[in-house]
């Protein structure tokens, strides 16, 4: 791990960093031989443009996992910002009025080119509808944001239901890749660790939950942990409702 005044980051490949801000929030830098490729921004209270300027030397471009404002929250340092379409909507509604950060929005295209590396862009709906993952190729590792963190949330503005997640897990594990990274944590874990996920959504029971209140939701969380990895599920009772 590395420390400069703003910013914590890891190298988890010679060209890939997670670069930590406030409060465990992270962003991903993918270095190519042409170009790069920032994975999300944070809440944006320093200047995350300076510290990618600082340590490239080619062209970059930006883009958004999902649309919560501690992954949005840097746009305003960048000319633009891509993200999928069916993001917009999250991202307009933490604006509350202002269009700070969807009017630097362009969309991304389905597969990106950094030169010697490659990115196809994958859907992962659950956590927002338009959560995104960003899978380099040829480094077999899925850049996820908050769509597989070990506290996967089913609450906030734009979250769907836990049969949505369900199945968004088990198509992620047919996907071509050994590992990823999240949006709260600079550790890289094993494709496998997912299935510790879809184990604690198999055996979940309400009355079994731990009730509490998360960021003002009344929420339910589920801990399951085996071999695998540590999963927990925190929702609120309507994602039940198409479970």
């Amino acid at each position: 791990m590395r420390k400069n005044d703003d910013y914590r980051y890891s190298e988890i490949r010679k060209n890939i960093w997670q670069i930590e801000e406030d409060h465990g929030v992270c962003c991903t830098l993918v270095k190519g031989s042409e170009k790069a490729l920032l994975i999300d921004t944070g809440y944006g209270r320093r200047n995350l443009r300076a510290f990618i300027e600082q340590n490239l030397d080619t062209p970059y471009m930006v883009v958004n996992s999902h649309g919560h404002p501690d992954h949005i929250g840097g746009n305003h340092w960048f000319d633009t910002v891509l993200t999928v379409r069916e993001e917009l909507d999250v991202i307009r509604h933490f604006e509350e009025g202002t269009p700070l950060y969807s009017q630097k929005i362009l969309p991304v295209k389905d597969r990106l080119s950094l030169g010697n590396l490659h990115i196809t862009v994958i859907p992962l709906p659950g956590h927002t509808a338009g959560s995104t993952g960003f899978l380099v190729e040829e480094e077999r590792l899925l850049i996820a944001g908050d769509a597989l963190n070990e506290e996967l949330w089913l609450f906030n503005y734009g979250s769907l239901s836990l049969k949505q997640l369900y199945r968004t897990l088990k198509q992620t594990l047919s996907l071509e890749f050994d590992s990823y990274l999240c949006g709260h944590n600079r550790k890289e874990y094993k494709k496998e660790a997912l299935t510790s996920h879809i184990k604690n959504m198999e055996a979940l029971k309400t009355d079994a939950c731990i009730p509490e209140v998360t960021i003002g939701f009344e929420t339910l969380r589920s801990i399951y942990e085996d071999a695998s990895g540590h999963s927990e599920i925190v929702f609120t009772k309507d994602k039940l409702s198409l479970r």
